[in-house]
């Protein structure tokens, strides 16, 4: 058959070698653009593509893969929706000459379904995908219909609707869980997926048992990817709500409450731990669980245990300063002294002052407490702050008068001994009344640079006057997840702004750390803040004075609960409050987005396409806050910001707020946008104010003027009489906007009919991101810095998982001048005395004797392995569990012992509960009931089960 339109060129090169040439061909144009050359690549393809179809034809299936690629490489050169047009093409020939249901077919499915969201249409990306799974639903491929699933979810995400992609990547994890076992890959990633969306969606929109259920759902796939301090504070906020909703001792609120002490204790955050503890114990109480009962008394010696690892000294040393230390003893491993000191504002070590590496100098040995004094003084002097003295020792004992120095000044005492030249073993001390307590060492991950090299303390000292990512304009990038695209971005650590007047600034609202104070209003100042995770806020304050009046107090209560209860896509909601204290505030997520004043002072009249889709998106915001018995009261362009995927409008109920704390004035909102009724100083207002609001601000967006005049009294006189001037507006337009501008209230229209006369479909979610201007677009970027003066340094995220590991690894580096990088070594139960071997009996000793000495040292282990992580204690354990084996027997009750630990403590995994229980069951038939070991096991089992854990 001939193609028609088309003149295949004669070769005599015999198909094969022609073929093997185009492929030959396509590797080098695929090596092009793998390079970072798109452009260039899609340029070859395009030449292959042309000698192809002129000897092999359109049809032919090598020719259909160069088009492929070539589709693919047009789109990442930057021309996506040319990447469409090529894929449409494709698709449809593919489908005529392979069939639909071929491999190749669907994958150009699937890309053009890709490129679609690439070109900025994620709800047509969401559309196709979804059709797609469903199909191989239908055909039950799990592990395809999954993989669309995840897509789905992703581009979901892409489009901001994070509601939607968080339930998607629930139904992939589960679907997952169910159909293809808890270890396949697909499994994994949508956790990893869940655990994404969760971390960017506030807390605070939820309500009832639903949002419990999603936000537990949430928490538990935060834990799952490790993130303990987050999933933590979601198990609080749950607990919280399920008081409200269902009583303080509910089993909602202890199963929480277990869950949250559970986060605290994997995240080595005692002191959080004894605190949840206490409240699991209060909660048990309500119940009727008392003091005396076993589950509660063995709570109770869990918190007390947790107190005491709480109230326990911590030293943080920075990881080169710790090989700094270590190199320093390993010169003078019987002679070296220094001193550990931190920067000013730093939590952990940071630089070691040397005071003597001499090996054959002990003239220190003999110095007064004064003169170490001296030594300390210089240290400060040199702007560091001193942390704790260190001392090279042989068997990792301070001396008396090492200890006496350390007592009188009030420092700890750092023991350093050289155990081999590879690693030294470092063990540290505090002193009251003469008497030394051993203290926690935690070695802390070293800050990295731009180019993620490790960095010294002098090279963090000179980059300090420049902060990274400073303009010539005298502004401060900010993290590029924080531009204002979709929703809420996460960025990262930043320290507060060193300004005057800082000592009037408050250090923190709740988790949020004040970093600036950025304004004040008639009823209170305006903060910007961070969270633990990086999340910037903007935090709302009302005044003192209006706080001891308990009216305004109760009011400003009222309107925050209110607005916690909003949520939508075009909202920015109040994700925290606390309405009791003090100074009572609310927290909204601070979005780097220009408002539509700013767009319009900078782009003049905009077009009427794009305040079609603002407008129909300020009106989906109103229904929302609508919905929750909010009226806004000062819709205007200042309030709404503008990101590139929609409007957000900020500032509900602040105007019954400013009401409130000013009740001498009767009108409330802006002049220039308010309703009649306003104008008339009701009392009382509907949402159809918000409406006449909303009609004159899309007048003066697609107008470029005020529809009712220049001046204050032209415009009171316009709004009065309902006379705007919309002269220069399309028809069709003009009529929704007079639909809102009507004088009588009851005759506007509600703000979801304004969305759909303006964007059919928009109450059901279907509205494009607005179609911006190029000025518009850079406008947006531009808002992606911050002013200077907030001075974002980052810092390192760091979670540390050592525990009581005192051995330090020293690496030999190849010439004295070269950096020095440290690690850890593994740390295993404490070894055995010299002459045996773990795993076998020494040749004399009897079974007591062997059961005895293992014992001793399980005993001595488990005294030292305070605040060992879980996953670390457990492998001790299983370790002493080989060798009991081993050396023992199976039935041995030390064996048994061991046993039922070790499964204890693996009841955080999925199935440990079950596990555990079995094993328990299993060493009873030896122990019997009686034996402290089953007793405390049942008792902590039970209390495990009746929290739903495991």
């Amino acid at each position: 058959m001939r193609w028609p339109g088309r003149r295949r060129e004669t070769t005599t090169v015999p198909r094969e070698q022609f073929v093997a040439a185009l492929r030959e061909g396509r590797g080098a144009a695929e090596a092009i653009g793998r390079q970072g050359d798109a452009e260039l690549a899609a340029e070859r393809y395009a030449e292959l593509v042309a000698r192809a179809e002129s000897v092999l034809g359109p049809r032919d299936t090598d020719t259909l893969a160069l088009r492929h690629q070539l589709a693919h490489w047009t789109g990442e050169s930057g021309r996506a929706e040319a990447a469409v047009q090529l894929f449409v093409r494709l698709l449809t020939d593919r489908e005529l000459i392979q069939g639909p249901r071929h491999p190749d077919t669907e994958l150009a499915r699937h890309q053009l379904a890709h490129w679609h969201g690439r070109s900025g249409r994620p709800e047509e990306a969401v559309r196709r995908y979804e059709a797609m799974r469903r199909s191989a639903e239908r055909e039950n491929r799990t592990e395809k219909a999954l993989t669309l699933l995840c897509e789905v979810g992703y581009w979901q995400q892409k489009s901001g609707d994070n509601a939607a992609a968080l339930r998607a990547f629930s139904q992939m994890l589960q679907t997952a869980q169910q159909e293809l076992g808890p270890g396949h890959q697909l499994v994994h990633i949508a956790r990893q997926r869940y655990a994404e969306v969760a971390g960017v969606l506030p807390f605070g929109n939820e309500g009832g048992h639903e949002g419990l259920r999603d936000l537990l759902a949430t928490a538990a796939a935060v834990e799952a990817a490790g993130d303990f301090p987050r999933a933590g504070r979601m198990y609080g906020e749950i607990a919280a709500r399920s008081e409200e909703l269902y009583g303080a001792g509910s089993s909602q609120v202890l199963s929480a409450r277990v869950a949250q002490a559970k986060a605290a204790v994997a995240a080595e955050d005692h002191a959080t731990a004894v605190d949840c503890f206490g409240r699991v114990l209060a909660c048990m109480e309500l119940q009727g669980q008392l003091p005396g009962s076993p589950a509660y008394d063995a709570l109770s010696r869990q918190r007390d245990e947790l107190a005491r690892m709480a109230a326990r000294t911590v030293l943080r040393v920075a990881e080169r300063t710790a090989t700094l230390l270590g190199e320093t003893v390993q010169a003078a491993p019987e002679t070296a002294c220094a001193v550990l000191a931190r920067e000013p504002g730093a939590s952990h070590a940071t630089c070691l002052a040397v005071v003597n590496d001499a090996p054959d100098d002990t003239a220190w040995r003999a110095w007064t407490t004064e003169q170490w004094a001296a030594v300390l003084r210089d240290v400060t002097r040199q702007g560091y702050e001193a942390t704790a003295l260190c001392f090279a020792r042989g068997d990792l004992r301070p001396t008396p008068e090492e200890a006496s120095v350390c007592e009188r000044l009030g420092m700890p005492a750092v023991c350093v001994s050289r155990l081999s030249d590879e690693n030294v073993q470092i063990q540290a001390y505090v002193f009251a009344e003469g008497r030394p307590e051993t203290a926690r060492i935690v070695v802390m991950k070293d800050e990295q640079d731009e180019h993620g090299r490790k960095t010294a303390t002098g090279e963090r000292d000179a980059r300090k006057e420049t902060p990274a990512g400073a303009t010539g304009d005298g502004r401060i990038a900010v993290h590029p997840r924080a531009v204002a695209i979709g929703t809420w971005r996460e960025m990262e650590r930043a320290r507060p702004a060193a300004v005057a007047g800082g000592a009037d600034r408050p250090p923190a609202f709740g988790p949020y750390e004040v970093l600036e104070s950025v304004g004040e209003g008639g009823f209170g100042r305006v903060y910007l803040c961070q969270d633990p995770d990086g999340l910037m806020v903007a935090v709302k304050t009302l005044h003192a004075h209006l706080a001891a009046a308990p009216p305004i107090k109760r009011g400003f209560a009222h309107e925050v609960r209110a607005a916690q209860r909003v949520d939508g896509r075009f909202t920015v909601p109040v994700i925290a409050a606390d309405t009791d204290g003090p100074t009572p505030w609310m927290a909204v997520p601070y979005v780097a987005a220009p408002s539509l004043r700013e767009l319009v002072e900078r782009c003049g009249r905009l077009d009427v396409d794009l305040v079609r889709a603002l407008g129909a998106g300020i009106a989906v915001a109103l229904s929302a806050i609508h919905a929750e018995g909010i009226v806004h009261l000062d819709l205007k362009p200042a309030n709404v910001l503008l990101t590139e995927d929609g409007p957000r409008v900020i500032d509900f109920g602040i105007a019954q707020i400013e009401r409130l704390t000013e009740p001498r004035r009767g009108f409330v909102g802006t002049y220039a946008y308010a309703s009649p009724e306003q104008l008339r100083e009701q009392r009382t207002f509907t949402p159809a104010s918000d409406v006449f609001s909303l009609g004159t601000v899309l007048a003066r967006l697609a107008l470029g003027r005020s529809p009712w005049g220049q001046d204050t009294p032209s415009v009171v006189a316009g709004i009065r009489a309902g006379t705007p001037d919309l002269a220069g507006l399309p028809q069709d337009f003009a009529e929704v906007v007079r639909w809102c501008l009507r004088p009588e209230p009851d005759r506007r229209p509600t703000a979801g009919d304004v969305a759909e006369a303006l964007v059919p479909g928009a109450g059901e979610g279907r509205i494009d991101p607005p179609p911006l201007p190029e000025q518009a677009r850079a406008l947006v970027a531009e808002h992606a810095t911050v002013p200077a003066t907030r001075h974002y340094e980052t810092l390192a995220h760091t979670r540390v998982h050592a525990a009581d590991d005192t051995t330090w690894a020293v690496p030999q580096a190849s010439d004295a001048s070269d950096t020095v990088e440290a690690s850890a070594t593994a740390v295993t139960p404490p070894s055995r005395p010299s002459g045996t071997h773990a795993g076998a009996a020494a040749p004399t000793e009897t079974l007591d004797e062997a059961a005895d000495e293992l014992a001793a040292r399980v005993h001595r282990w488990e005294r030292e392995q305070e605040g060992m992580p879980m996953a670390q204690a457990r492998r001790g354990c299983g370790a002493f569990l080989d060798e009991a084996q081993a050396r023992l027997g199976a039935r041995h009750p030390l064996t048994l012992r061991l046993r039922v630990s070790h499964a204890m403590l693996g009841c955080d995994r999925p199935g440990g509960v079950s596990h555990a229980e079995q094993v328990v069951n299993d060493a009873t038939v030896h122990l019997g009931e009686g034996h402290p070991t089953v007793r405390d096991a049942r008792t902590l089992l039970a209390v495990l089960k009746s929290a739903g854990t495991g």
